[in-house]
C-alpha cells in the first residue's frame, strides 16, 4: 500500500494547518488595517452647491392648456353651454377692428387670421372651417393647423414635435399624443419667453464656460478642493 495514502490525522492535520493559519493571519491584518485607517483619517464634507429653486408648472407632465370638447362646451352662469346656443340667435361678424363684446378674454396674435371665420365656420360655430370649405370638430384641431403649419404637423406626426403622454412606443394604447391646441393658444399660439432650468452643478462639472487666462484650475471645484482653495461657504 502506498505511504502517501496511510497518513494518521495528526499527519493531515500538520499539513493543512499552516495554509489555516496564514489565512487568519491575512483576514486580522486587514481587519487591523481598517482600524487604523478609521481612527486616522479626517472627517471631510464633500462640496456642493445650493439647490436651485424654480417653478414646478415648468416641469408638470400634463397638457398646457385644457381644451374644448366635441361639441365644444363651455360654463357660463353656472350651466354648461354650446357656442350655437347663442351664435344662432343672432349674427356675429366680427372684422378685426371692432372690440369684441363677447369672449373678451381672447387675444389674437395669430399672423394675418385676424378674423374669427379664418377658423371658425360661419355659418355653425362648433365646427372648424378648412380652406375647401369643408369643417372638422373641435377635436380634429391638428388637420386645421396642418393646412398652414405643414412642415411642423410632419414633425408632430413622426413625434419629434410636441408631447407624447403613457408611453414612447406609438403603438402602445397608453400613449396619447396631445393636440397642438393643448400646448399652444390657437387665438396667440407663440410661447411666452420661458426662463430656463437650472443646469447640473457637481462636483467635477465646474465652470460650463471655457476656460480664460493663466487661473483656469480655479473654474473647476474639484481642482479647488484639492488645491485647499475652500473656505467654509463651501461646506
Amino acid at each position: 500500500m502506498n505511504a502517501n495514502q496511510e497518513r494518521s490525522p495528526s499527519q493531515a492535520a500538520r499539513t493543512t494547518r499552516p495554509g489555516f493559519m496564514l489565512g487568519w493571519l491575512v483576514g486580522i491584518g486587514f481587519f487591523a488595517l481598517a482600524v487604523v485607517l478609521l481612527l486616522t483619517s479626517g472627517g471631510t464634507t464633500t462640496p456642493s452647491a445650493p439647490t436651485a429653486a424654480f417653478d414646478p408648472a415648468l416641469i408638470e407632465v400634463g397638457p398646457r392648456r385644457v381644451v374644448l370638447t366635441n361639441p365644444p362646451t363651455t360654463r357660463i352662469g353656472g350651466f354648461d353651454q354650446r357656442c350655437n346656443a347663442c351664435h344662432q340667435l343672432f349674427e356675429s361678424e366680427w372684422d378685426g377692428q371692432r372690440p369684441l363684446v363677447q369672449h373678451a378674454h381672447i387675444s389674437l396674435a395669430h399672423g394675418i387670421n385676424n378674423r374669427c371665420d379664418n377658423c371658425h365656420a360661419r355659418d355653425d360655430r362648433e365646427q372648424l372651417s378648412l380652406h375647401d370649405g369643408s369643417t372638422v370638430s373641435f377635436d380634429q384641431t391638428e388637420t386645421l393647423c396642418a393646412q398652414c403649419h405643414g412642415p411642423v404637423f410632419r414633425d408632430w406626426e413622426r413625434g419629434t414635435h410636441g408631447k407624447t403622454l403613457g408611453a414612447w412606443d406609438p403603438s402602445s394604447p397608453a400613449a396619447r399624443r396631445l393636440s397642438c391646441a393643448e400646448c399652444h393658444d390657437p387665438h396667440a399660439p407663440a410661447f411666452a419667453p420661458i426662463e430656463p432650468l437650472p443646469g447640473p452643478n457637481t462636483l467635477r462639472m465646474g465652470d460650463p464656460l471655457p476656460p480664460v487666462g493663466p487661473h483656469q484650475s480655479e473654474r473647476n471645484p474639484l481642482r479647488r478642493w484639492n488645491a485647499g482653495g475652500h473656505d467654509e461657504g463651501e461646506h
